[in-house]
């Protein structure tokens, strides 16, 4: 069905091939950092204890990887829907 509604040029909304697997892989580079952060990053101080640098470097982590899936999901939905030949209207 899914491969009639493409050939058919039916819109596929949030649910397009390329926005699920982009999106995937955006929680997967999520969860590689987060093991990351926590592995290497954590450490304490005379200023923050281990369990805050670690909540730190988790809402830093998934903070940065939303910001950067909404930027790429915002030019990938723009480029969905292309202008081919805009039309000029002069006044």
């Amino acid at each position: 069905m899914l491969e009639s509604a493409i050939a058919a040029g039916v819109s596929q909304g949030f649910f397009a091939s390329g926005l699920v697997n982009g999106t995937l892989t955006f929680v997967v580079l999520g969860a590689v950092a987060t093991l990351v952060a926590s592995s290497f990053f954590v450490k304490e101080t005379p200023n923050i204890t281990k369990a805050e640098s670690r909540r730190l470097g988790l809402v830093v982590v998934w903070t940065s990887i939303f910001c950067m899936w909404l930027l790429w999901a915002c030019v990938y939905m723009h480029q969905m829907v292309p202008l081919i030949a805009p039309q000029h209207v002069e006044k």
